[in-house]
């Protein structure tokens, strides 16, 4: 079995369940008509549009926040506000991917009106291609400190028994053995960012408090590499592609790789407050989407998954359905049926991918 790259072209429809020949010389939402935007890998971009794309984050950082939550101060924030409001309704559940996938197409639509390229979109981080070694992960694009994110926090001790940093609460369940860092982010056109939401679902808060960083080359290498890529697409069915994935997989995999024990992307509630996460995100609905092109007429009406938190056997609630609400934001709610959330060229959404991973049996 193998994973590849497979480059989709500007005028071939990759899994002909679109409209046929279009381009993407900017979007139109919906299927007819569509001109899908591009969300491309972070390292295809230019550095100018890396730049680009980084000052409409901080423009959106230096926007008011519109939300009725005590602790958003920014526009930046409302998105993370809302993320927070929904943590337990959002993950380990059937909409998990539906609820992302609902979540950056918003996102980016801020970023649009901060003046990001409209034919562009979200870019993500292909966490593959940085598993290959720790020197690898640790000088990846994405860190760079001119045209990326920024690099790791400083070291803080402790482990999750024995934390040594002033009132934490939160992380992943277990050690990170080789976690590195655990400090405020001070590098990159992000260092110095804080938050006053969280730590987890405190939105009440009036403190600031820094985005940390701790790297783990570890958890990037043993849950989002190719290995776990391949195995996500041999899946049989949406219901076992989003259990396996979102519980064991790729997606802690990348939030514990950047957020360790310390780091706020391990706060599944905030993780939204360290840039990072959307580019992570975009990655995993990337792989959401490449693994439905496989057999795309089943899959884009294909749900399944629990409604309550972490209830897979069904001891609580039953499971989602096409029509189950999907919604993001607290004071414009924008919401729609899962079932209309299926496909990246249908319903409100117009975009696709500058390439997708594909799989060989």
């Amino acid at each position: 079995m193998k994973v590849a790259l497979h480059t989709v072209g500007l005028v071939t429809v990759l899994i002909g369940a679109t409209a046929g020949g279009c381009t993407p010389s900017g979007p139109v939402s919906g299927t007819s008509g569509c001109k899908p935007y591009v969300r491309k890998e972070w390292r295809r971009l230019k550095p100018p549009q890396r730049w680009a794309y980084l000052d409409a984050v901080k423009c959106l950082q230096n926007s008011p926040s519109l939300a009725p939550v005590a602790a958003a101060e920014s526009r930046y924030d409302d998105f993370i506000a809302t993320h927070q409001a929904q943590t337990e309704f959002v993950h380990f559940v059937g909409i998990f991917y539906p609820y992302h996938r609902l979540l950056l197409s918003e996102y980016e639509k801020a970023l649009w009106a901060c003046g990001w390229d409209r034919k562009l979109g979200q870019p993500y981080w292909d966490w593959t291609l940085d598993t290959g070694s720790e020197e690898e992960f640790l000088s990846s694009p994405v860190f760079h400190k001119k045209h990326g994110f920024g690099g790791n926090g400083a070291y803080i001790p402790g482990n999750l028994t024995h934390p040594q940093l002033p009132g934490f609460i939160g992380g992943p369940p277990f050690d990170i053995p080789d976690r590195s860092g655990g400090g405020c982010l001070t590098t990159g056109p992000f260092a110095g960012l804080t938050t006053k939401l969280g730590p987890q679902n405190i939105s009440t808060g009036t403190t600031s408090r820094c985005v940390r960083r701790d790297f783990s080359y570890a958890s990037l290498r043993d849950f989002s590499g190719t290995a776990q890529v391949q195995q996500a697409m041999a899946l049989p069915d949406f219901g076992s592609f989003e259990f396996v994935t979102d519980t064991t997989t790729f997606h802690p995999g990348g939030h514990w790789a950047v957020g360790g024990l310390y780091g706020t992307m391990s706060d599944t509630y905030v993780s939204p407050a360290d840039p990072l996460f959307y580019l992570h995100h975009s990655n995993m609905d990337r792989a959401w989407w490449s693994w439905q092109t496989l057999n795309l007429a089943v899959r884009e009406k294909e749900i399944a998954g629990p409604l309550v938190f972490f209830d897979y056997a069904n001891q609580l609630g039953g499971n989602a359905t096409l029509t189950t609400p999907v919604w993001v934001g607290l004071t414009n709610r924008v919401e729609y049926p899962a079932g209309k959330l299926l496909h990246i060229r249908k319903g409100p959404f117009c975009y696709t991918y500058d390439e997708v991973y594909d799989y060989e049996d």
